[in-house]
């Protein structure tokens, strides 16, 4: 008894101390995680492979030489489009924020004309002046940070490299993490992995896979409606995707936004084909790809979205049906383990 107390002794403080460094170096975590997430998300191509009779090393490289193949593609055919697109957006801003700087200046004009009470006038004009000062502050906040956000970036180059590691042990890493659980709870602790890693598995061939073919769906669309920026749109789209129920709606405003710098009609052309990909998505795209990916109930997963939009903002909303769903799989085990089984 005393020698298992000294245990559970050590290995607390040991926590306590990994925690407290971890804390202390987050800064540095990011390429860690995205190295760990890209060995996770990679390694079932490196087994298939390892299926066909090749090595683990040449199947890794194999896997990363198709990856950095991939990167050219995107650096040579897409990044000049979208340097393009970004270009020509920076030029017109300027004089689209003008344009909605005197459409607001005349809707007061025309509140104050219309003979409403001199309180309400004087309350919608202060709500105008206050939404007009919120965009441009959130936009002067967004350009503020971006060189400290691109300095940020280029940390991350190093997570592939991390990434090669990660595959190139994983088999031992899995073997020294079973070995940190108790044996008595190992087979447990397998189950629960097998579960959390099939829902996660789902969510990422389910929701990435939908999420670019409807980026590419509503790109393709808006550049035959005349559309100039339709890349940039086709990845608005998409990445808002990802977000179940509410990512589709906040998607749409930057697009429509985008579209109304070149006319109200050509805002309503690419509402029109945003609305119709949507469609397309519910009714044909998700039931053949997904069915139901993670397993959540509806409300479960509008209150994950929205706790998770409060938490941690935009990462959070992203991030919070799957992460709901690893917590069901992990309560379901719980309640098995300590509840069902007395029942």
């Amino acid at each position: 008894m005393k020698n298992k107390r000294w245990r559970w002794i050590f290995t607390g403080t040991c926590l306590l101390l990994a925690m407290l460094l971890l804390f202390k170096v987050r800064s540095i975590l990011g390429p860690f995680f995205l190295a760990f997430l890209l060995a996770y998300l990679l390694n079932p191509l490196v087994v298939v492979l390892e299926r066909h009779k090749i090595s683990r090393k040449r199947s890794i490289l194999i896997v990363f030489g198709m990856i950095i193949a991939i990167m050219i593609t995107i650096v040579f055919l897409v990044l000049p489009i979208l340097y393009n697109e970004l270009s020509k957006l920076a030029v017109i801003l300027p004089n689209a924020i003008q344009q909605f700087t005197e459409r607001v200046d005349g809707l007061r004009e025309q509140f104050k004309a219309t003979g409403l009470p001199s309180r309400v006038a004087l309350v919608l004009d202060e709500h105008l002046g206050q939404g007009e000062v919120i965009i441009a502050n959130r936009l002067k906040l967004f350009l503020d940070n971006l060189p400290k956000v691109l300095s940020t970036a280029t940390l991350y180059i190093l997570s592939p490299v991390i990434a090669i590691y990660f595959l190139a042990d994983w088999k031992g890493l899995g073997v020294h993490f079973n070995r940190m659980v108790p044996q008595r709870w190992r087979m447990e602790w397998r189950r629960l992995w097998q579960d959390i890693n099939h829902v996660i598995r789902q969510f990422v061939r389910g929701d990435l896979v939908v999420a670019v073919i409807v980026g590419i769906l509503i790109g393709i669309g808006v550049k035959l409606v005349g559309m100039e920026y339709g890349l940039l749109i086709g990845l608005i789209c998409g990445i808002f995707d990802l977000i179940p129920y509410f990512g589709p709606v906040i998607g749409a405003v930057p697009a429509i936004l985008l579209a109304l710098t070149h006319s109200p009609a050509m805002a309503i052309k690419v509402g029109l084909i945003i609305l119709i990909v949507q469609q397309l998505e519910g009714s044909i795209i998700s039931p053949k790809l997904m069915g139901d990916s993670v397993g959540l109930h509806p409300l479960w997963v509008v209150f994950a979205l929205l706790a998770g939009g409060e938490l941690v903002g935009f990462w959070g909303m992203l991030l919070a049906v799957p992460v709901a769903a690893v917590i069901r799989v992990v309560f379901n085990h719980i309640y098995f383990r300590l509840v069902s089984t007395k029942v």
